[in-house]
């Protein structure tokens, strides 16, 4: 039987790396909508873009989701409650951080497909690049929230 705050904790861990990428996510597609609506015969290759800016975004969600399943693996008795807290506080910034940053990537590069679509696999393809590099903050985090657990 899992002990209820532990519960509540792996919950809000969870919940709050939800909430950290889940607004970013919102905002990369409320982007996409608005070039859509630009440039209509585009709406393709923004779709694409889209579900590649959210796909990589949303990894920092399932951070969350690890660090939740190990604290309701935890055992009250031995467990410090700030561990918890502090690991819960680690995938929120995992997930706000990386979302902000990989919202101003997505975001600038729809912008610049929109100004020169020729380049438009140049622009995706970097990127790619440099949405793998902002998601490695993000795994900093996890790593950080996994020490605390033990």
């Amino acid at each position: 039987m899992i002990d209820t705050t532990l519960f509540i904790w792996a919950w809000l861990a969870i919940g709050l790396a939800w909430l950290g990428v889940g607004i970013w996510e919102g905002l990369i597609a409320k982007k996409s909508l608005q070039i859509m609506g630009k440039n209509p015969e585009m709406s393709w290759s923004f779709l694409v873009l889209t579900i590649l800016g959210i796909a990589l975004t949303e990894s920092a969600a399932i951070y969350g989701l690890i660090i939740a399943l190990q604290i309701m693996g935890l055992d009250p008795a031995t467990v410090s409650s700030w561990a918890v807290i502090g690991a819960g506080l680690a995938v929120w910034a995992a997930g706000f951080g990386s979302g902000v940053g990989e919202w101003f990537l997505v975001c600038g590069a729809m912008d610049a497909i929109l100004r020169n679509p020729e380049s438009k696999w140049k622009i995706m393809t970097y990127m790619i690049l440099f949405l793998a590099l902002v998601e490695s903050s993000a795994i900093y985090w996890l790593v950080v929230a996994l020490s605390l657990l033990g």
